[in-house]
């Protein structure tokens, strides 16, 4: 069952929420004019020295938070990137890449990938009839023919 941010967020201070916070506007570049702002300016700004900063990041549930905010906010971007594949795909000459992405965000396209352990002996191949032959020959053991 997933949590919802404010089981997260109870139990970090309102410094520390406001720290992840402001880290995840620092990531999409929302603090300083489309910059991001190095860990001492954002440490400035929330009002904590630089090494607090970086121990709250090792909290587990800190980085839960963070990335729980991260998430939401990416998510609210949903629709214009939608939009954006959706133009893409109605250009006169439409991308072929964003045809691809779509119909695999429809479920449609699934990658599949092929393994093969080249260290691993190759065994011929049966044919039908020796195949046959091993299978009566397993059921008449199993019948207690043999």
């Amino acid at each position: 069952m997933s949590k919802r941010r404010s089981d997260i967020g109870r139990s970090l201070t309102d410094q520390q929420r406001r720290a992840a916070q402001m880290l995840v506007a620092n990531e999409f570049c929302e603090l300083s004019e489309g910059k991001k702002l190095t860990k001492d300016q954002l440490a400035a700004e929330i009002g904590i020295a630089k090494s607090t900063l970086y121990e709250w990041m090792k909290i587990p549930e800190f980085n839960e938070y963070h990335r729980m905010i991260s998430r939401d906010k990416l998510h609210a971007y949903s629709s214009e990137v939608d939009s954006a594949l959706l133009k893409l795909i109605r250009m006169p000459e439409p991308r072929i890449k964003a045809i691809e992405l779509w119909y695999k965000l429809q479920g449609e396209i699934t990658e599949r990938h092929l393994y093969e352990n080249e260290n691993e002996p190759k065994l011929p191949r049966k044919s039908d009839a020796e195949i046959a032959a091993e299978i009566q020959r397993l059921a008449e053991m199993v019948n207690g023919e043999e």
